[in-house]
């Protein structure tokens, strides 16, 4: 990946997820002091309800003692107290006996604090009130933090969770994405290139069809010419006329390839045996074959049937198989056909030299050749017979061990 494609892709979705953590922590902040407040609320509403009973059972002469007695035990009030005015500790009690957080510098006017203690988190609340004779109390409550400690943490956990599904969808959107741009950037080039071969072959059909029409005039007086000639020969010159008709039928043969190769391809489709084609393309070249030592082996019981245009496939399989046979020397050619995943697989293998990377890369280029007396259109012509059937061709070779064609077609 590119600096330039990590900033496209990664820099937005780093920024979203820090916007995403600090508003989530604003609002983590903003609900836990909320909360606070209603605890501070809610403490201080106890407080004032358990004034008014601590002043009338003071009133009616109960001792501090009797009174907390009086009281259940709630499961969130910690600890409660009684002071006098001067803040002697007139009774209390706790949940943990002899835990009392109160000094001296904690009386005073109403306020809340917050305390760490070995139970946790503990808010404390100190308020007064009087009796009908003025005769001024403090009343100390702790209430416990847990509940909202568990519920902060709850809520902590939940926004690790929500952080890590939103970065995990963020980095599969943005691989998807990434792919998608990918993608989209090598179909573009494959239509720029496309746009490019398209030039480049309208240019040399021009250029060919120019060439064509110049020779093929000349070619068709001198084959004239000839044919006078040989009906006057005198004796003993018919093998030297014999052999100039020759040359001519020869560059004849090679105007028409040519122009054949740069026409562009009709396809009439049909249902027919890749198996049966593959035979008779064998049977063709056996002759040839078993004259330079070269085995053709093709195990194939199945019979493979596919749906494309009958002669242009023959053309395409009798041509791989004959370059096959010439480059494999003494020794053989392996073809295999197959079906896979709605696909027709074609691999002819053979044995020889091999190709160099620049062979391959150049190997379905017109004109190019890795034979003395190769024209360089046979495997052009192959490669376009394939394209026009919307299939795919590559060449896997190794420099020393030999050359595997590999066609697919789509469809069965």
């Amino acid at each position: 990946m590119t600096k330039k494609n990590f900033l496209f892709f990664y820099i937005p979705l780093t920024g979203f997820l820090i916007i995403f953590f600090v508003f989530s922590f604003l609002n983590r902040a903003y609900i836990q002091g909320r909360v606070k407040a209603l605890v501070d609320e809610q403490l201080l509403a106890t407080a004032g309800i358990l004034k008014v009973h601590f002043s009338r059972l003071l009133e009616a002469e109960y001792a501090p003692d009797e009174i907390f007695a009086l009281f259940p035990e709630e499961e969130d009030i910690y600890y409660m107290a009684l002071l006098d005015e001067s803040g002697k500790l007139l009774g209390w009690r706790s949940r943990f006996e002899g835990y009392l957080p109160l000094t001296d510098e904690m009386i005073g006017e109403r306020r809340s604090w917050i305390i760490e203690s070995p139970v946790g988190r503990i808010f404390n609340a100190i308020t007064s009130f009087s009796l009908s004779g003025e005769k001024k109390y403090y009343l100390y409550l702790g209430y416990s933090l847990k509940n909202l400690e568990e519920m902060m943490a709850h809520s902590r956990n939940n926004f690790y969770l929500i952080l890590a599904l939103i970065f995990g969808v963020g980095v599969l959107f943005s691989i998807g994405l990434y792919r998608f741009q990918l993608n989209y950037v090598e179909k573009k080039r494959e239509l720029d290139e496309e746009k490019k071969e398209k030039k480049r072959y309208q240019e040399i059909s021009a250029l060919t069809s120019g060439v064509a029409h110049e020779i093929k005039n000349p070619l068709n007086s001198l084959a004239l010419l000839f044919e006078w000639l040989h009906k006057r020969a005198a004796p003993g010159t018919g093998e030297k006329i014999a052999y100039g008709k020759e040359e001519i039928r020869k560059i004849s043969k090679i105007v028409d390839q040519f122009s054949t190769a740069l026409k562009p391809i009709d396809l009439h489709k049909e249902t027919f045996s890749l198996t049966e084609i593959i035979s008779e393309a064998r049977s063709s070249i056996d002759i040839s074959s078993r004259e330079k030592d070269v085995n053709i082996r093709f195990p194939q019981n199945d019979d493979i049937v596919m749906s494309a245009d009958k002669g242009l496939i023959r053309q395409a399989v009798l041509n791989l198989i004959s370059n096959a046979t010439e480059a494999s020397g003494r020794g053989e050619v392996k073809i295999r056909a197959e079906k896979v995943k709605g696909r027709t697989v074609l691999s002819i293998q053979d044995f020889g030299r091999g190709m160099t990377e620049d062979e391959k890369k150049h190997i379905f280029e017109p004109f190019f050749s890795t034979k003395t007396s190769g024209m360089g259109i046979g495997l052009y012509i192959v490669k376009k017979i394939i394209d026009a059937h919307q299939g795919k061709i590559r060449v896997e070779s190794e420099w020393g061990k030999g050359t595997t064609v590999i066609v697919e077609i789509p469809g069965g």
